[in-house]
């Protein structure tokens, strides 16, 4: 392509923009030089692309010059709204990832797929962006010799053909949604959002953070249940909500044990009375009544509260909680911390509310949107991985009381009934 003075000034300020924003790049590397302009206008020479040499990478980048000068003034309007999400004037840039490595060798071969989903709006699935390897490169997210800034990353581009047509972000990540949504039923590979990083800083820095507190080996190895399954499925889960509700399943799948505890030990002090009150009418009846109370709380509120109760250190825990549910829980009690000195009766009602909270967050997450009325209790989306933390360190150690109970109280695995139960 032979160049005009006008689209030359447009490569150099363009140029000028990204070795500003990425500093990486200097000078020599990108700005036309006067001599070379000179040359390139008296000689008519063609030039076909641009080569960016990015931090990282064993290959240069090379894009066409007329897909540079078109893309000049999004590059220049660039915004990391956060390490997932680069926008321009007229883009969407979301990063998307594979976790099954077989999925990730298939995908090679069916990236640059490009669709029209309404008119004015396309959407191109690539691993090479211009946009996103400068995004990496002013970010520094590179090393030198084992992670690039362009070719790590699979892109989910949303291109407006004008600002009329930009959707609010709330459509827009439901358009990527349906994207993902049929990218998974056509290939049968599952994509999820993700975002710009290098990993290996990030093991750097995890493992600064837990060497320490590491341990070289592990515990005894505890008798397996159910509940060690769904654990470790929700370790697995990226997605918040998902990873919520398997962690609850955990507390669910062991709840019925923590109430089958309290009414054995309660029934077992009924049972101590004297042996003359077993010919009171009355005595008979409250034993009755006793039975039919602790039926009463096998309802899925009643069974998670028992788990706060019972099953895990929630004191300890307590700083684990979301703050908004921690500070609700605080401001009711009347208390600026939980201790293990708090009378016995605010701890319960603490247990009590915050499993309640944890159920209704259950029910928003389960239920589809139309069917679902808000109680006000639930844990907002934005806390979700906060309370994650606070539910793997509760499932863990729920897990392990289940572990020390009697075997007449827990599960027999090979019939999936409760033992001693009818």
């Amino acid at each position: 392509m032979k160049l005009t003075i006008d689209q030359i000034d447009k490569i150099n300020d363009t140029m000028k923009f990204i070795i500003k924003w990425c500093p990486w790049f200097g000078e020599e590397d990108l700005i036309i030089s006067e001599e070379k302009i000179k040359e390139i206008i008296e000689d008519g020479e063609e030039i076909e692309d641009l080569e960016f040499a990015f931090p990282g990478e064993d290959e240069s980048y090379y894009i066409d010059i007329q897909t540079f000068l078109n893309l000049s003034d999004e590059i220049k309007s660039i915004k990391i709204i956060h390490e997932g999400l680069i926008r321009t004037n007229l883009r969407s840039y979301y990063i998307v990832s594979v976790s099954d490595s077989e999925h990730g060798y298939i995908l090679e071969d069916i990236l640059d797929i490009n669709i029209k989903p309404s008119d004015g709006i396309e959407i191109n699935l690539t691993n090479e962006s211009l946009i996103i390897g400068l995004a990496a490169t002013h970010l520094e997210e590179y090393d030198k010799d084992d992670w690039g800034t362009y070719s790590q990353y699979i892109v989910l581009e949303i291109i407006y053909n004008d600002k009329t047509k930009i959707l609010p972000i709330d459509d827009e990540l439901g358009l990527v949604q349906s994207f993902l949504f049929e990218f998974a039923d056509s290939t049968g590979i599952a994509l999820t959002l993700s975002e710009i990083n290098r990993p290996f800083s990030d093991f750097d820095t995890l493992r600064c953070e837990t060497e320490e507190t590491m341990t070289k080996g592990l515990r005894g190895l505890e008798t397996y249940n159910e509940g060690m399954k769904l654990f470790v499925s929700a370790i697995q889960i990226q997605d918040q909500e998902l990873k919520f509700l398997n962690f609850y399943k955990v507390l669910e799948h062991i709840a019925p044990i923590a109430v089958n505890s309290e009414a054995n030990e309660l029934m077992r002090k009924k049972l101590d009375a004297p042996k003359s009150k077993f010919e009171d009418g009355d005595f008979i009846r409250s034993i009755f009544d006793l039975a039919i109370a602790m039926r009463d709380k096998f309802n899925d509120e009643d069974l998670i509260k028992a788990t706060f109760n019972t099953c895990f250190d929630f004191i300890g825990l307590f700083e684990e909680l979301p703050n908004t549910l921690k500070g609700q829980i605080q401001k009711h009690l009347n208390l600026k911390e939980l201790s293990y000195k708090t009378e016995k009766q605010k701890i319960t009602t603490a247990c009590n509310m915050a499993g309640k909270v944890i159920y209704s967050t259950r029910n928003k997450v389960v239920h589809a949107k139309a069917n679902f009325i808000s109680t006000g209790n639930e844990v907002a989306y934005e806390e979700m991985y906060e309370l994650n933390k606070f539910m793997k360190e509760a499932c863990s150690q729920a897990i392990r009381w289940y572990s020390r109970q009697p075997k007449h109280l827990r599960f027999d695995p090979s019939t999936t009934k409760q033992t001693g139960q009818s």
